[in-house]
């Protein structure tokens, strides 16, 4: 199923994009900024790891999983319409509820439930097609930023009456996505939103191999492979001229 979305939205943008001698061309002027508030769902699905167990005589590996929950996202953009009319740079930062359940840990902690926020900050580019007389216009980006994984202080102190100890994780992103502005008078638009977030796994201060000392469990995950954090945002924003 998640593989399908980027393909669904792709031919939505597709679609609705044929279409757009229908919305009339009556908007003659480009602004040279645009101001974004956005409001939309994040889903990151599950990850299983086989995990290396050392200092113990009876198993040499566990399979940890990783489970995020899908939680409301939240945001802000700001972008400067660049020379011509079609290409764009923005700054974008966001907030997502994204609860977390760890599995399979140890053999007393088969699953540990966390909440987390992730917070997201990017810089991206981004073609816009069509004129800026078009009310309707579909677009494609691409840019790079950071991922903040933040483990709730109540869930790191939970966690480490279990003998856990947790950390916040920074992790290194990219992102690609794509979405549709309709503007509804000479300034201001109505947004519809893809982005997939790419990042590394984030540690959480585990390390990547669980160890047995004195016959007690230190928990850890391997980590491997890209982390996708789909997003489907909608929103609003407005154009203006600083001068």
């Amino acid at each position: 199923m998640k593989g399908c979305m980027p393909k669904l939205t792709l031919v939505l943008l597709l679609t609705v994009a044929c279409s757009r001698s229908l919305f009339g061309q009556s908007l003659p002027e480009r602004f040279d900024w645009e101001g974004s508030a956005f409001a939309g769902v994040s889903f990151v699905g599950t990850r299983n790891f086989s995990t290396s167990v050392s200092g113990s005589a009876q198993e040499t590996s566990r399979t940890v999983g990783v489970h995020y929950a899908p939680g409301y996202q939240i945001g802000l953009r700001l972008k400067e319409n660049l020379g011509g009319e079609y290409w764009g740079a923005d700054l974008e930062y966001s907030f997502a509820n994204q609860p977390l359940r760890l599995t399979n840990l140890t053999p007393s902690i088969q699953n540990l439930p966390l909440g987390q926020s992730i917070h997201q900050f990017s810089y991206s580019v981004s073609y816009t097609a069509f004129s800026p007389a078009d009310r309707l216009r579909p677009y494609f980006k691409v840019g790079a930023g950071t991922s903040l994984f933040y483990i709730h202080g109540d869930s790191k102190d939970e966690a480490l009456r279990l003998g856990v100890a947790l950390e916040d994780s920074w992790k290194f992103a990219v992102n690609w996505g794509g979405g549709l502005t309709y503007r509804f008078d000479d300034q201001s638009a109505f947004t519809f939103d893809f982005k997939d977030q790419l990042t590394g796994l984030p540690s959480y201060g585990l390390p990547s191999v669980t160890r047995v000392v004195n016959g007690l469990y230190e928990p850890g995950v391997s980590r491997s492979g890209l982390l996708h954090n789909v997003q489907f945002k909608i929103g609003g924003s407005f154009q203006w001229d600083w001068w």
